[in-house]
């Protein structure tokens, strides 16, 4: 038996077109703060902690994609929305890419920040084995000293994201591994997604790399790519100003 959805905890900033923001691994809802006051003026942003983060509810399941794309499917219902579209940071675009996937008749546009479709590599399912390991011998003291620095260049970004991290439950972040690591391969769906897409990436960023985005970009029907230089893997605390504009170019795409 497949787990129930949860209602998530989120807030709500704007009017205009509804866009969901979904958060990467191991953080919340927090990380988009920053794009508010760039954003709230033309679009309602919706920012929802995922299942197990922030101050969503928590459950005994591993985190597959599609748990949590089921999530925001709920959560769209909750609300009262018939559509919408959905942004995803990292974890959140594997989310989000499912939620494409599952529910495409929901979706007005898709925007991936420093994401991609590709299932992981057996080297990065076993890392990630290693790290769950790791989690529960040590609690989150093993993300806390390696993820910062391959997260961002930035000295004073890395200390927001050491916050976050201390605030991710070890159970979490072990689940989340988890569903990261068995997750599908998104690229099998990829040339079905019939809505504006936005591909954001930073030309820092180590765990995203240019061919990768290129083979997308070959599938999806309507899709473009916005590199922002010098920006690492967390474009929303280092360069939100950017990050925003790009958004906004592609809210024009679908928004009434």
């Amino acid at each position: 038996m497949s787990p129930e959805p949860v209602l998530l905890s989120y807030d709500l900033h704007g009017n205009g077109a509804p866009v969901i923001f979904l958060h990467g691994f191991p953080f919340n809802r927090h990380i988009w703060d920053d794009l508010i006051p760039y954003l709230s003026p033309y679009i309602q942003m919706i920012l929802p902690d995922l299942r197990g983060f922030g101050h969503s509810p928590a459950s005994e399941d591993v985190l597959s994609m599609e748990l949590l794309a089921e999530d925001i499917y709920h959560l769209m219902d909750h609300l009262g929305l018939e559509r919408a579209a959905l942004v995803g940071h990292s974890m959140g675009g594997y989310v989000a890419l499912a939620f494409a996937h599952l529910y495409s008749q929901r979706l007005t546009g898709l925007a991936l920040v420093a994401s991609h479709a590709d299932p992981d590599p057996p080297a990065r399912r076993e890392a990630r084995y290693f790290t769950v390991a790791q989690i529960r011998e040590r609690g989150i003291l093993p993300l806390l000293e390696d993820m910062p620095p391959r997260l961002t260049p930035n000295p004073t970004v890395q200390e927001k994201v050491r916050r976050f991290i201390q605030a991710c439950s070890p159970q979490t972040a072990i689940y989340a591994l988890l569903g990261m690591a068995e997750r599908a391969d998104a690229n099998l769906w990829l040339r079905e997604i019939n809505v504006p897409v936005l591909i954001v990436t930073g030309s820092a960023d180590p765990l995203i790399e240019s061919a990768r985005i290129q083979a997308m970009l070959e599938q999806i029907p309507v899709a473009s790519w916005v590199e922002l230089p010098g920006i690492g893997h967390m474009p929303m605390l280092e360069a939100p100003a950017a990050l925003a504009r790009a958004l906004l170019g592609w809210v024009q795409q679908f928004q009434g």
